[in-house]
């Protein structure tokens, strides 16, 4: 049965934050905030439980089930054209989320019979805008943009439109209308999964969450998580959530540090949550260290292999959340060919999401890719099935 998806930025993945951190206008310095949850509506249920509590354990329970088809499907079959090449302007590559869309898209792109050039953002402007420029000179069908947003790129946005070359978003964290941007895939994914982790949060400590939202405000992908993680909390009533805002560039050598005093000043903590798996997995560093692995879970964001290894071991890191490793890039590569057709693209391009834990982590394997048997799902709308 095909779970029903809550709609489908920028970024989602810990490669989509760092490559446009580099770009973008984060500072050294990390700050420190507190708010309590605002007060919601109480109304018991049967057993007694606040509805936000029902809610929260609703949500979370559905997106643990694995899910069986793509969002696509709902987009119908087309006839795309074929031989036309699509060119991929890609965050840093040196970042495994990254290269790892950068390669779905590939594989989708020629899955289609279509050819597929690349250009690495890397980690600053000049480079972004370079690619952006061999990108127009190729003269592409199709230009695919991961991670990037229009504010970082503004001018090779511009220039790809005045050359009449559509984009695909992917992860951009782009806002609906700007122009040349035919659609951005997974649009909406990085808020709907800031308040999945959110709603899981106060089912998984029963409506007592005392929570740490490790982000960084460098990233719009970074930012709408952070933004969903708080509209869920601030339903629960008994929930309270404080936040610690670092580096992108400083998780390895600052936020270690930072993660160690947020510990010492705030003895009643039960959860963190980082804002990508490398925020979450300095956390759990932090809290082992600290000596309170059995005090505090960790949860996170984008399914690496490390926070998930830790999560099949029960090791402080109890949950994560992804849209997948690959179905992302397919979709990116089935929005160029429709774009490219002339087909009618919606402005959100969804995508599946799903939420790991212990209880479900042996249905995906060594991670989520996507949707079951996604691949031949794709190709069966191409026609090529």
């Amino acid at each position: 049965m095909r779970r029903r998806q809550k709609a489908a930025l920028l970024l989602a993945t810990v490669g989509l934050a760092a490559g446009v951190a580099a770009c973008g206008s984060d500072d050294d310095q990390s700050t420190s905030s507190s708010a309590s949850a605002t007060t919601a509506s109480t109304t018991q249920t049967a057993d007694s439980a606040p509805e936000w509590l029902t809610e929260a354990r609703a949500t979370a329970e559905e997106a643990m089930q694995l899910p069986d088809t793509i969002p696509t499907a709902d987009l119908g079959s087309f006839e795309p054209k074929q031989g036309e090449l699509v060119y991929h302007v890609a965050c840093n590559l040196a970042i495994e989320g990254c290269s790892k869309i950068a390669n779905a898209i590939e594989d989708g792109v020629k899955g289609i019979g279509n050819r597929f050039e690349k250009c690495d953002g890397g980690t600053t402007a000049d480079q972004i805008n370079q690619c952006f420029t061999n990108a127009i000179n190729a003269k592409p069908a199709a230009i695919v943009v991961n991670g990037i947003d229009a504010q970082v790129a503004g001018a090779g946005y511009d220039a790809a439109k005045k050359a009449g070359i559509p984009i695909v978003g992917t992860f951009t964290g782009n806002p609906e209308g700007v122009e040349g941007v035919v659609t951005e895939v997974a649009g909406d994914a990085c808020a709907e999964q800031g308040r999945i982790i959110g709603d899981y949060v106060v089912a998984e400590t029963e409506g007592k969450a005392n929570v740490l939202w490790v982000g960084t405000k460098t990233f719009t992908c970074n930012q709408q998580r952070q933004q969903g993680f708080m509209d869920a909390l601030a339903k629960c009533d008994t929930c309270e959530v404080d936040t610690l805002e670092f580096a992108v560039d400083a998780v390895q050598s600052r936020l270690p540090q930072q993660l160690q005093a947020e510990l010492q000043s705030k003895p009643d903590l039960n959860f963190i949550v980082g804002t990508f798996d490398s925020a979450a997995l300095a956390a759990t560093d932090a809290i082992r260290q600290a000596g309170k692995a059995d005090k505090i879970k960790v949860a996170g964001f984008d399914a690496d292999a490390p926070n998930l290894e830790l999560i099949r071991q029960g090791d402080i890191q109890v949950a994560d959340i992804t849209t997948g490793s690959v179905e992302p890039g397919w979709a990116a590569a089935d929005a160029a060919a429709r774009a490219s057709a002339g087909e009618d693209v919606p402005a959100i391009y969804p995508t599946s999401i799903m939420l790991i834990t212990k209880d479900n982590i042996d249905e995906i394997g060594e991670t989520f890719v996507g949707a079951t048997d996604f691949e031949t799902q794709f190709k069966e709308l191409w026609g090529s099935q």
